[in-house]
């Protein structure tokens, strides 16, 4: 009886180790799949994210190249007003170059250029586009330190771009900021100038 009992109870231990044996594999599974889909998830984000900073970037350039072109459009109307001005002038007579050509206004084209460059400096220094900058820095940061953290094996290439790029997206938030701090001053000592 004793030798029956001791028989069943190794079969029933048996059974069991297997059970526990076959769901340890499973709960391991499936603690891998979700590690698998976490990664997955925050590589999107990171996709995402760096596809944002782009296009942010894209369209701070692209005004800006709008704005070299308004410039270079109006330095061109300017001359083509001149001369159409001196030919205007001129015409019916018989000798043309009589009149000595009127010397192009130089101050007022630097003037000109003056107020586009200050409103490119006021756009930059705008409060949403600060609060934008720092949504983004903080989102790399937080990028970079679960990247770290998630597990022993990092991917050290995808930290290395993600600080690549928290450098370069602060880099140009620390440029603009200073461009908007000079006109900030550069306005304070005008209006001391105007006041005195």
């Amino acid at each position: 009886m004793l030798e029956a009992q001791k028989i069943r109870l190794t079969d029933y231990l048996d059974e069991r180790s297997e059970y526990l044996t076959q769901f340890s594999k499973e709960a391991i599974a499936e603690f891998e799949k979700i590690g698998e889909e976490a990664l997955k998830g925050l590589d999107e984000a990171d996709a995402r994210i760096t596809a944002n900073i782009e296009s942010q970037m894209l369209e701070f350039e692209e005004s800006t190249e709008l704005n070299r072109q308004e410039i270079s459009n109006r330095e061109n109307e300017l001359a083509v007003f001149e001369v159409q001005m001196e030919d205007d002038r001129n015409e019916g007579l018989f000798f043309k170059n009589l009149r000595k050509k009127a010397p192009v206004d130089i101050a007022q084209a630097k003037a000109e250029a003056q107020k586009i460059k200050d409103l490119t400096r006021e756009k930059a220094g705008g409060r949403a586009r600060r609060y934008v900058y720092f949504f983004f820095i903080g989102l790399l940061s937080i990028g970079i330190v679960s990247a770290i953290a998630a597990s022993s094996s990092t991917d050290w290439r995808k930290v290395a771009v993600l600080f690549a790029i928290l450098v370069a997206l602060t880099s140009q938030f620390i440029y603009e900021q200073n461009m908007s701090s000079e006109m900030g001053t550069t306005k304070k000592t005008n209006n001391d100038k105007e006041n005195n």
